[in-house]
This record gives C-alpha cells, structure tokens and sequence, in this order.
C-alpha cells in the first residue's frame, strides 16, 4: 500500500487513498522492508504494506488506545 507524506501537513500522510494521523518512520519493516507509519489514533506503529501492527498491546489493561485498536491497521486493505 503506497504512503505518501503531506508536505503542508507534516503529521498527515496518505496511506492508499486514505489520510491519517502519523508520521513515517525509520528502520524500515522487518518482515517487507516497507516503510513504517506511526498511527496516531492508536499510539501504535504499523506497516501499511504488511497491514500489521508491529507492536503488541501495551500491559495497560485500560488503555484506551489499545482497547480501540482493530486487528489490522487498514481494514479495506
């Protein structure tokens, strides 16, 4: 799935055809070599590409962010 940055939006980019909360990030994936997208939404990191998360859930029982958190990032994907 192409991520593309928004240049008069530094934390938006364009996953598909749809825009999120986020921000690119370094190393690449582990498992694609495709760029990372930290997704503010969810306080969590995934690959597009892979449509995974790349982190588990945090301890926090109550966490909000990670209570809300779909199973995959993208779900149309």
């Amino acid at each position: 799935m192409a991520v593309e940055t928004q240049p008069h939006e530094p934390l938006v980019v364009q996953v598909g055809g749809r825009l999120v909360e986020g921000w690119t990030l370094e190393p690449a994936c582990p498992t694609c070599g495709g760029g990372r997208l930290y997704f503010m939404a969810y306080d969590a990191t995934c690959c597009p590409s892979c449509n995974v998360w790349l982190e588990v859930l945090c301890p926090d029982p109550g966490c909000l962010h990670c209570e809300l958190r779909p199973e995959r990032p993208f779900r149309d994907a």
